[in-house]
């Protein structure tokens, strides 16, 4: 396929770097909103912000090596049908790694929200 995308233009570190920011930033306010907002123990609202943090994480592992699997296949069938000329493999699978960071650095912000209460 095309070399035009993103392994032709190198990796934008930053942008992975900003999601993963957000991603604990995401996670680190939703454990404070619950701890102090709602009045749940911190073992609860760790309970709640890092499943969360971790299913975008999950989603995005799964996506990705679905991409990295099929990526080539389904981008030269959408192209056929005409449904999309725009979408490639390689937006694919860093569209999946951004996925990925958000989720991993909401895990790492859930941990880092619950330290001080030891859990």
């Amino acid at each position: 396929m095309s070399q035009a995308g993103v392994e032709a233009a190198g990796r934008d570190w930053g942008l992975f770097a900003r999601a993963a920011g957000y991603g604990a930033v995401t996670a680190f306010a939703l454990f404070y909103a619950l701890h102090f907002g709602v009045g749940v123990s911190p073992r609860q609202a760790s309970g709640v912000a890092f499943p969360l943090a971790a299913l975008p994480f999950a989603v995005g592992l799964m996506g990705w090596s679905g991409v990295l699997l099929s990526g080539d296949a389904v981008e030269g069938f959408s192209r056929e049908l005409g449904v999309s000329d725009t979408w490639t493999a390689e937006s694919g699978r860093q569209a999946m790694a951004l996925v990925i960071a958000f989720g991993a650095g909401g895990m790492v912000g859930a941990a880092i929200a619950g330290a001080p209460y030891g859990v």
